[in-house]
This record gives structure tokens, C-alpha cells and sequence, in this order.
């Protein structure tokens, strides 16, 4: 009898897990791949395409349970709010009781003496993780491409890009590297992830310096500009939702912490692509290349 893992997808739908589903689609062999969405509609849709899916609302932990029945592994990645503090701990605390054997965590790239709150909380729950006696694999990615530079309307539309004051180098890393090592983990199991924190940084830029490969690539000037940190506060007080703008401060604070050049801890190549993958992460020049050009 061939064993199949089940292995469920949080965020199906988001910017990171469905690049995840993608890679599933290229290569599931030895595992049955369950899709998860807080919307019955969008669930009732894959499921009447063909596809495993259940409704898991991380406001709700009553759709815990039912959705993770019978479920071996599990990537989890929270929203952007305070919230995923609440949500992470009720949900290692049902898949304790579901007899999950391995969460793969998406998280930040954290030196884990942080001030901006959301890092923190983000240390706070890998380590609840940790104590649950579920095996786990924490990934911990850098400034994501895509977040920056896939944007509505595109680069190449408004001529320009938004980063940190004081154009201070960064590490990057774009989502499809993140999701082939999720994949990759969740496909290959704890046996040879589990207990391991992969750090994905895999090129070190200032801002300025993707204005010139975006420019080249494009054929056209594109401008880098710095969020100030006084904007990026007064922009704060217009969040009505409190766990957005207490999660939102440290967009805030990280921009401060940027203009007084103390975020050298993100300035790091640590290319974890390559450890899990055999492969080298994507460059910027290559990123913009297969997405932009």
C-alpha cells in the first residue's frame, strides 16, 4: 500500500501560497495537496474544479478541526494583524490535537532581538511551535521582490518605487524562490527539515541599485524614492482597524530604524534557496527579467 502525506495549504489564494499550490501542480508525487480559504465560495470553486479543499477561517477556530482531519503537514502563514497572535496559537493548539506531524512556518527575517512588534511576534509563536512537539521548519525570508516591485499600476507605469530612507542596502528575495523551498520542505517531509530555520536573502541591494536594473530592463528611467518615516507615521492614524495599525507600526518603526542606519542585520546574503533547493535564489536582474521585461 503506497502511503500519501496530506498535506494543507494556508493562504492558498495569497501572493506566497499559491506559488506554492504552482509547484505542487508541477511535482505532488507522494502527496495529496488539500487547499484552504476563509471564503465556502472560493472553496465550492476548486472543489467543483477537481480539487481537495476545505474552509479555514484564522478568525474562526471553530474551522480548525474539521479542516485539518486527517492532515500530516501544514504550510501556516498568518494575516496582517495583531491577530496572529491569537490565531497561531489556537491553531498549533488543534493541530496538537489533530495529530499533525510537521508545520512549516512563514515568517520574517528576524535577528531575534527586534523592536518592531510584528518581528517579535513572529518569534513568539516559532518558539510556541517549537514547544508543541510538532516538528517544524521555520522560513525566514528577507524583503520580498514582489511586495516592492509587483505592483498595480506597474513600475514601469508610474516610473518610480517606493523603499527605505536613506537608500540603505537590503537582502531580497522573491516569492517563487519562497514557495519552491516551502514546497520542497512540506513535499520532503521533517526527516530532513524538521528543527531547521531557513534563512532566504539571496542578494544584498540598495534601492538605487534596483532603480538601474529595473531602467536597463525597462528602457526607461526608473526612480527610486524613500518613504520617510514622519509619512509613514501620519499614515498610521488613518487605519481604523487596531490590529492592522498596531501590526502597521512596524512598517513605522522599521522605516526609523532605516534612516538611522541601523538595519544592517538585513544587508546579509544567506541563501537558503540554494541548501534546500540545489539551486541558487533569483537575482534581481533575472527576477525583473522573467517579470517585468
Amino acid at each position: 500500500m503506497i502511503m500519501v502525506t496530506r498535506v494543507l495549504i494556508l493562504g492558498a489564494t495569497g501572493s506566497v501560497g499559491s506559488k506554492v499550490v504552482a509547484e505542487f501542480d508541477k511535482n505532488s508525487d507522494g502527496v495529496e495537496v488539500i487547499l484552504s480559504s476563509s471564503r465556502p465560495e472560493t472553496t465550492r470553486k476548486w472543489q467543483n474544479e477537481g480539487r481537495n479543499a476545505v474552509t479555514l477561517d484564522l478568525n474562526d477556530p471553530e474551522t480548525f478541526a474539521p479542516a485539518l482531519e486527517n492532515i500530516d503537514r501544514v504550510f501556516l502563514l498568518t494575516g496582517y494583524t495583531a491577530d496572529m497572535l491569537y490565531q497561531s496559537k489556537k491553531f498549533v493548539d488543534v493541530a496538537v490535537d489533530a495529530g499533525v506531524k510537521h508545520i512549516v512556518h512563514l515568517g520574517v527575517f528576524t535577528s531575534r532581538r527586534d523592536i518592531q512588534p510584528h518581528f517579535v511576534w513572529h518569534d513568539l509563536i516559532e518558539t510556541y511551535i517549537q514547544a508543541s512537539g510538532i516538528a517544524w521548519t521555520h522560513l525566514h525570508p528577507n524583503i520580498i521582490t514582489d511586495t516592492i516591485l509587483a505592483r498595480t499600476p506597474s513600475v514601469k507605469e508610474t516610473g518610480s518605487f517606493m523603499g527605505y530612507p536613506g537608500d540603505v542596502p537590503v537582502g531580497w528575495v522573491c516569492t517563487a524562490d519562497i514557495a519552491a523551498v516551502a514546497a520542497a520542505v512540506l513535499r520532503e517531509g521533517p526527516k530532513k527539515h524538521g528543527g531547521q530555520d531557513y534563512h532566504l536573502s539571496v542578494e544584498v541591494l540598495r534601492g538605487t541599485e534596483v532603480a538601474d536594473i529595473l531602467s536597463r530592463h525597462l528602457g526607461k528611467e526608473i526612480k527610486y524614492e524613500s518613504i520617510e518615516p514622519a509619512g509613514q507615521r501620519a499614515y498610521l492614524s488613518s487605519i481604523e482597524d487596531t490590529g492592522s495599525r498596531y501590526y502597521m507600526q512596524s512598517a513605522a518603526i522599521t522605516m526609523e530604524l532605516a534612516a538611522e542606519g541601523r538595519l544592517s542585520y538585513q544587508a546579509v546574503v544567506k541563501d537558503d534557496v540554494q541548501k534546500v533547493l540545489g539551486r541558487p535564489g533569483t537575482k534581481m536582474d533575472e527576477w525583473v527579467r522573467q517579470n517585468l521585461s
